[in-house]
């Protein structure tokens, strides 16, 4: 955004426009001495209390969300100009820290200046341009009078560069173009160019929730700030019927409602999805009246016991979900490339995140309360010893939510002619997950015979430590007890034999598993976080696949036989033409079989087929 976008008409603000009866000036004038006696009335905390709410929470509005977009303890500015906007110089969540050190005018000139320079906003972008916005009556009496003009000026022209500019959709067309104009309406009243904004800004959230389901996929692209996003629909709703004098509409609470569902199921017990931030330093969003106890009060039904279940407040497991009217536990965006699933909302289940966004998707796999793998999935590929690159986006397969599994299949195009597909299935009941990926050529003629090289580095989780087997080549993920056992199905067993895939921690953290192919090749993890099994007997085969009496070699289709006591699983793959074939007695025409097998009779119970490249059994 060019500096000129903010500067154009800048006397719009100037001194002469904050009355009828006022001067012109330059902030200087006898127009900035009633100008600050009215500002100093507005800085009265029992404004931000009629609109908000007393309850500590409900002070605390403008921290909510923010801990879970900055990554980690709320920003200390962010702190002192969420004090300001109840004419405070302390906390409401009661930090200790002085903020008489903050040089408020410096920091005004710095953020005037980053608005200037910026061409695209995050949303803690916009909220720091909302939280300075509800700061200003506090702030004429802590920055020079020039310097709050030009604030005031600045953040004026920003909400009506968005207005102008912004897809109705975006994010910033609600904090900005909406909240961001509702804001300065409420706050400084008494200039007039201020007040005029507020019948555009509501229009603006109405145009925002209008937009429902893109509005949700597009908060949901950067799913660490989801919450600062609904906490500011949340403030829009309050500021919308009583600045704007607007009604918030039923289709207005459709969107409220999917976002406030979506912030239940990124939330898990240590904090939120793909936010580093702990419990602590989102100590806001857990006030009394604060916004988890907003949305619970919100909706009783359907996020009540939800929320207090994924922090680990009230279990629920072995209950069904209608019977506490709990959302589902497989949410999936194919707009943002956002899915999380879950076995149920019972904290002790475990539950996977995955974001395929970028070129490198990020995942998170939680056992419980601990957080196993976290981070980016980085994948190497040579064919015949040439590196190859993904050249695409990631793209969803196929999807598949029941009772049994949740399971994703996601690909992305690669130079050379490949094409690498991942699946992850999360099995409900038994708590396992399965992780893999298929290394395809696009192109046969092109690679066939060829040798393929494959590397995946799976970011450990901060605590989290690989424990390998002395004999055999599984191994647990540890923080001093073991949370989850990992087998690389594509290995030999034993330590000691032949093996064409590997799984070890490398030194900067990761674990990584290698798989060595021709053609094509199928390169699974299993991973099982139920600690009774962790001490039984366990094994693992790689099957024979049959067609028409004829042996399937492993770049045509493969499958695996999972093991632990007397449980047992399969998994088939094909990785070309889909054909009649065979596995474990099992008669398949299918890209891919997962089942639960019963020795004793040799029969399969199915948990899911994917009978083509975007369907399943059941659709």
């Amino acid at each position: 955004m060019s500096r000129e976008s903010f500067l154009v008409g800048f006397d719009s603000v100037e001194p002469g426009d904050a009355g009828s009866n006022q001067p012109e000036g330059d902030g200087c004038s006898e127009s900035w001495g009633p100008l600050t006696k009215h500002l100093s009335r507005l800085a009265h905390p029992r404004h931000m209390q009629k609109m908000f709410g007393e309850k500590q929470g409900q002070l605390a509005v403008y921290l909510w969300g923010v801990a879970a977009a900055q990554g980690g303890e709320c920003d200390r500015l962010i702190l002192a100009l969420s004090a300001l906007t109840r004419a405070t110089e302390k906390p409401a969540d009661g930090a200790c820290e002085s903020f008489e050190k903050i040089d408020f005018d410096r920091e005004a000139a710095s953020f005037i200046e980053l608005i200037d320079s910026r061409h695209a906003f995050t949303p803690l972008d916009c909220h720091f341009a909302i939280i300075w916005a509800a700061a200003l009556p506090a702030l004429a009496s802590r920055i020079e009078a020039h310097r709050w003009w030009r604030l005031t000026s600045t953040l004026q022209h920003l909400h009506e560069s968005v207005l102008q500019r912004s897809t109705a959709y975006r994010f910033d067309h609600l904090m900005l173009a909406g909240e961001l104009g509702l804001t300065l309406a409420w706050r400084v009243p008494c200039v007039a160019a201020c007040k005029r904004l507020a019948g555009n800004a509501g229009e603006s959230i109405r145009m925002w929730c209008d937009r429902e389901q893109e509005s949700v996929s597009d908060a949901l692209g950067n799913a660490a700030s989801v919450r600062l996003v609904l906490a500011s629909l949340l403030r829009c709703r309050k500021l919308l019927e009583n600045v704007a004098k607007r009604k918030f509409r039923k289709s207005d609470r459709r969107t409220q409602a999917g976002l406030a569902k979506w912030t239940a199921a990124l939330t898990h017990p240590v904090g939120t999805a793909f936010s580093a931030a702990s419990v602590d330093a989102m100590a806001a969003d857990d006030l009394e009246c604060g916004l988890i106890a907003t949305l619970q009060t919100e909706y009783p039904e359907m996020l009540n016991a939800a929320l207090s279940a994924a922090r680990g407040e009230k279990p629920v497991g072995g209950r069904l979900a209608w019977e506490v009217g709990l959302p589902e536990t497989w949410h999936h965006d194919q707009d943002a490339k956002l899915a999380i699933g879950f076995a149920d909302w019972d904290v002790r289940q475990g539950r996977f995140h995955l974001d395929y966004s970028g070129e490198f998707p990020e995942l998170e796999i939680f056992a419980g309360r601990r957080r196993l793998l976290s981070g980016r999935v980085q994948v190497r590929l040579e064919i015949d010893g040439v590196e190859r690159q993904p050249c695409g986006e990631w793209a969803e397969v196929c999807e598949h939510s029941d009772d049994d599994v949740h399971y994703l299949e996601i690909e992305q195009p690669w130079s050379g002619g490949l094409v690498l597909q991942r699946q992850v299935m999360l099995v409900r009941d038994d708590r396992c997950v399965l992780l893999a990926d298929s290394v395809i050529p696009d192109e046969p003629l092109d690679v066939s015979g060829s040798k393929i090289e494959y590397w995946c580095n799976l970011p450990l989780g901060e605590t989290i430590g690989w424990i390998s087997e002395p004999e055999t080549r599984e191994g647990f993920l540890c923080d001093g007890k073991r949370r989850a056992l990992v087998i690389p199905m594509a290995a030999g067993e034993w330590s000691a034999g032949a093996t064409e895939s590997t799984l070890a921690e490398t030194s900067d953290r990761h674990l990584q598993l290698f798989v060595r192919g021709r053609k094509s090749l199928y390169a699974p993890i299993w991973c099982d976080f139920q600690k009774r099994r962790f001490s039984r007997p366990r094994t693992w085969r790689q099957l024979t696949v049959g067609d028409q009496l004829k042996l399937v070699p492993r770049d045509e289709a493969t499958a695996y036989r999972v093991q632990a006591g007397s449980e047992q699983w399969m998994v088939y793959r094909s990785l070309g033409e889909r054909r009649c074939r065979t596995a474990l007695g099992k008669h398949l025409i299918a890209d891919f079989y997962g089942s639960r097998f019963y020795a004793s009779d040799g029969s399969h119970e199915e948990l899911v087929t994917v009978d083509d490249k975007c369907s399943t059994d059941d659709d």
